[in-house]
């Protein structure tokens, strides 16, 4: 299975054209501006103005659809990041857009974040938790790997943000073999991931 992982920093359509360039089965976005998609997406946590995460597969159907938000406010106690939930041949996919964990916030509400979606899904099975995590601090990327590790996930790959040493950028593997990865530059701020998996004992 060919998965794209992108945070598309809201450009007009960039989620269809990244479709139709790199052919992926499916798609976990962030930030994504809906309404000036042309290609059409079964899963997606927007606001009103049509912004937030979504989920688009190729050919299987998306089932198990949920919506969350992050527990906290952020910017003015107004926003609240978004995640998508589906699941798709049997696995559970979340594409996760985190509460904004720099330094100057606390750690433990991307914590909640992080917790918040985890109590949606089934505790176990194969499931793939990727996104832009939102945060360069190496010590809230450790709390957010040891909740993520103590119900089966493990850090298969991070990829680079432009300018920086530190990623942003992650994806959390349960019961999926990561058999190759890239990233790549496109129109939004941050790189994509081209992943491609397949299930433990399992077929891709």
């Amino acid at each position: 299975m060919k998965i794209l992982v992108q945070n598309l920093q809201k450009r007009d359509n960039l989620a269809t054209e990244l479709f139709e360039e790199h052919d992926p089965d499916l798609m976990l976005l962030q930030e994504i501006n809906i309404h000036s998609e042309t290609h059409s997406f079964p899963a997606s946590n927007v606001s009103s103005i049509g912004y937030g995460t979504a989920i688009g597969s190729k050919f299987e159907a998306v089932t198990d659809i949920k919506y969350i938000q992050s527990p906290y406010a952020e910017f003015g106690g107004v926003i609240h990041k978004k995640t998508t939930i589906a699941t798709v041949n049997t696995v559970q996919f979340v594409s996760f857009h985190g509460y904004n964990g720099q330094p100057f916030k606390k750690k433990h509400k991307l914590v909640a974040h992080i917790e918040a979606v985890l109590a949606e899904l089934i505790p176990t099975g194969p499931a793939v938790f990727a996104g832009d995590f939102n945060t360069w601090s190496k010590e809230h990327l450790k709390a957010v790997k040891v909740k993520l590790e103590s119900v089966g996930f493990h850090l298969a790959y991070s990829w680079p943000y432009p300018g920086r040493d530190d990623p942003l950028d992650h994806a959390f593997l349960r019961g999926m073999e990561l058999q190759s990865s890239k990233n790549y530059e496109c129109a939004s701020d941050h790189r994509g991931a081209i992943l491609e998996l397949r299930l433990v004992n399992g077929t891709s």
